[in-house]
């Protein structure tokens, strides 16, 4: 599969300012503990860029999903849940960054252009100059997908930087979601090779604490004694 199929690079990158060892990209405040909880404990300093932190016009608005967790309007709900990562990521000794774009059930039903959120990301990881990125698989859910393919458009834009991709959680636990969205990234030319990237386990569940609203929403925490996965991200070479 030729290059073409990839989405198109984003140019013009601002020159780091400061550096971290690691970058999780995470769409929504607790997708990157959930996910990758025990990779941020191994490499303390690290940074977590929320996607989707901002409100909507209407911040009295209610939302099946925020009345299942507690709340009773956006505002409530986001300022509530950005608490909750401020606890985590504290938890983890990392630092967070938030983007500022629309949760897609405040969005109802309006479209979004996925190269004005790869702009803003690859603007925030020149900023903070990770040598290794971690991305969303992009599974099951809309946000989710997004970001992992604006994270896409950022990787071809920074080849010098170690980029992987972690499965989403709760929703790798979908029977058939990983191996199709892996599959559907190989057919564009994505090589995705297993990584063993160091973890700590010990004091995850502490982080994942934090968010009880999610989990309420949840129904509790299902991925205990699951270990993380972790996927390298690499062009496909072409045939000779």
């Amino acid at each position: 599969m030729s290059a073409a199929h990839l989405p198109s690079p984003i140019l013009n990158v601002e020159p780091p300012r400061r550096a971290v060892p690691l970058v999780v990209v995470s769409p929504h405040p607790d997708d990157a503990v959930f996910s990758c909880g025990g990779l941020l404990l191994a490499h303390p300093g690290s940074a977590v860029v929320t996607v989707y932190t901002g409100l909507p016009d209407s911040t009295d608005m209610s939302t099946e999903w925020d009345r299942r967790c507690g709340f009773s309007s956006a505002a409530e709900a986001m300022e509530r849940r950005l608490e909750e990562e401020r606890q985590a990521l504290q938890c983890v000794g990392s630092t967070g960054q938030a983007l500022g774009f629309i949760d897609s059930q405040y969005r109802q039903g309006r479209d979004e252009s996925v190269t004005p959120l790869a702009e803003r990301l690859l603007h925030a990881l020149a900023g903070l100059s990770a040598d290794r990125v971690a991305l969303p698989l992009g599974l099951f859910h809309d946000d989710h997908l997004r970001v992992s393919e604006a994270g896409l458009q950022a990787w071809q834009a920074c080849p010098g930087v170690a980029w992987f991709f972690y499965e989403d959680v709760p929703y790798r636990n979908r029977s058939g979601v990983v191996q199709d969205r892996l599959a559907q990234l190989r057919d564009r030319g994505v090589e995705l090779t297993p990584a063993q990237l160091e973890t700590e386990p010990a004091g995850k569940a502490e982080a994942v604490a934090a968010y009880a609203s999610q989990l309420r929403g949840l129904g509790g925490w299902t991925e205990d004694g699951q270990a993380e996965r972790y996927w390298r991200v690499a062009a496909k070479r072409a045939s000779p």
